[in-house]
């Protein structure tokens, strides 16, 4: 489907039933018989890493964020609970297969009664909900589609970013537990990050102590971490940890063998530590070997912990047999497209005159001029990767968001471009207040847009997609008004030179591709819409410096002869 290509096989040694998600991320279909469950299924169930939770909350109320072939929905229901919701993005996993073609690999684990699914964006179902649970827990959500191009890091995931905890932490009752496991390295990464987010959300939410609302514990030894890498669990209470919490915890971790990293008062001195009682978080997170700072909606890289800084040194020492190395191989993947992009233009300017004799125009005002389409494009396409992005969380599923942001963007354009000549038509001044009125349209829709898109987060999907076109036309219809009207100006001043205005315009736009994720990352999504704006004032300069040589019809030449 538009999410990713799903196949159904099986384990190679247990031969355990197994979904394939874009031939390399998987989740095992869970085939347990609750009506009949043996203590020892229901103990390895319990006392994994992930089970942890149910240990501390037994028979909780639960929400499962990517329950995927139901493992952690066991987990729930061996800990006796009689509410658990899971919410999967992909409906070939959680209709298709799961409850449609093969309901018997689960023992229909998916009808129970106790189980109620929906199919979803978890993130969004968080924010719109009025429930509230006693364990949220997410349990290696995320897609590997991407590592194929390297472009894990490079994703952006709504799921884990400090305004997501706020979300998940405000949907938990008193005694409630976030729970979520991740890659665990060493040093750590994403699981120090998670910390980083709950030290961000807790105090948003009244609580200013966050170590005693965390624990940590790890499944794997020092081989796991040498190698593809351990599973950090990591626990994050709505209110602090009680000393009986805390008790059953250490009595898990015990009786699971597994490693206890972090537990409020207690555990070895690590990296967890040393953030959690840092009196200054920001600062040691920006003394650390890897970027484990908090991220936002606006900056949702939750992957991205390469420092730039330390690409040289993580391509030379990181092994290739790693999910360290699977996903931060996108960062130094990003710059070789930005290089290459560079050289697109590059051969775009120089080719030309070498295989075609076709030489740019040795005119000054209309050099200049080129400049103009070079802006307009290079801003229209950051303009709208950062929409799509920026639209994800909103609608719930990125398919929506990529459809809606572009249908509606080449839409309204279009019929700017319609009706450019009648709206702006030869006047000069008019297109310098189109383009200006493209910069505040986007300013505006950077700064308002997180606004609405918060207090609609409830609205039914169609109400969503209207409000989202509501939002992008108004920009969209006079972003299609500069490149005509700009190339039949041009064509007035030199019509040689519009071939040029066309292969810049389209190779600004492969450039500004690269340039919006490489914002994105460093800047963020709401700094990338203002960067595409700015590019549109950029083009106005072009316009106001030298307005008579470039709109002027070209000076008639004598005769020759």
């Amino acid at each position: 489907n538009s999410f990713s290509r799903i196949a159904l096989g099986e384990e190679k040694e247990s031969h355990f039933p197994i979904i394939f998600i874009d031939a390399d991320a998987s989740t095992g279909v869970a085939n347990f018989d609750f009506d009949h469950l043996a203590d020892s299924d229901r103990h390895k169930l319990l006392y994994e890493g992930p089970g942890l939770p149910y240990v501390i909350r037994p028979g909780a109320k639960t929400l499962i964020i990517g329950p995927g072939g139901g493992w952690d929905v066991s987990r729930a229901l061996a800990s006796g609970s009689q509410d658990v919701t899971g919410v999967e993005i992909n409906p070939i996993i959680a209709t298709t297969i799961m409850r449609e073609k093969y309901p018997l690999l689960s023992h229909r684990l998916y009808f129970r009664p106790e189980v109620h699914i929906v199919v979803e964006d978890g993130r969004s179902f968080a924010r719109r909900t009025d429930q509230r649970f006693q364990v949220i827990q997410a349990t290696l959500v995320d897609t590997w589609a991407s590592t194929a191009a390297g472009a894990f890091a490079l994703s952006e995931n709504n799921l884990y970013t400090a305004d997501a905890f706020r979300d998940y932490l405000s949907h938990l009752t008193d005694d409630g537990i976030l729970v979520f496991t991740r890659w665990g390295f060493d040093p750590p990464r994403e699981s120090l990050r998670l910390v980083s987010l709950a030290m961000v959300a807790l105090p948003q939410l009244g609580e200013s102590d966050p170590k005693r609302h965390v624990i940590v514990a790890r499944e794997g030894g020092r081989e796991a971490l040498a190698g593809w890498g351990a599973q950090d669990t990591v626990i994050f209470s709505r209110k602090p940890f009680t000393p009986a919490d805390i008790e059953r915890a250490r009595q898990g971790i015990k009786e699971a063998h597994l490693t206890p990293i972090y537990l409020p008062g207690d555990g070895p001195k690590n990296h967890f530590r040393d953030l959690l009682t840092s009196p200054d978080p920001a600062a040691w997170e920006r003394g650390y070997l890897y970027d484990v700072s908090p991220v936002s909606d606006n900056r949702p890289f939750f992957f991205y912990t390469v420092q730039p800084r330390d690409l040289w040194g993580f391509l030379s020492n990181a092994s290739k047999d790693t999910a360290d190395y699977k996903v931060n191989k996108a960062v130094p993947l990003l710059f070789e497209s930005l290089f290459v992009s560079i050289a697109a233009v590059l051969i775009i300017l120089l080719l030309p005159p070498l295989v075609l004799r076709a030489r740019l125009p040795r005119e000054r005002s209309t050099l200049l001029f080129l400049l103009y389409f070079f802006f307009i494009g290079a801003g229209y396409i950051m303009i709208e990767v950062a929409l799509i992005q920026k639209f994800v969380l909103f609608l719930g599923q990125p398919v929506y968001a990529l459809t809606c942001a572009i249908f509606t963007l080449l839409l309204s354009s279009g019929l700017g471009s319609f009706f450019s000549r009648r709206v702006v038509g030869r006047d000069d001044g008019r297109l310098k207040i189109a383009l200006a009125v493209i910069a505040v349209l986007v300013a505006v829709l950077a700064l308002l847009i997180g606004v609405v898109l918060t207090a609609g987060v409830g609205l039914p999907l169609p109400v969503k997609i209207l409000a989202t076109i509501a939002m992008i036309a108004p920009a969209g219809f006079m972003m299609g008004m500069p490149f005509p009207t700009g190339l039949a100006r041009l064509e007035e001043r030199n019509s040689a030179a519009v071939r040029w205005a066309w292969s810049l315009n389209a190779a600004s736009s492969v450039l500004g591709s690269v340039g919006a994720l490489v914002c994105a990352i460093y800047l963020g999504l709401m700094e990338t819409l203002l960067v595409g704006g700015a590019l549109y004032l950029g083009a106005l300069v072009v316009l106001s410096m030298d307005r008579a040589a470039i709109f002027a019809p070209a000076t008639p030449q004598p005769p020759v002869g």
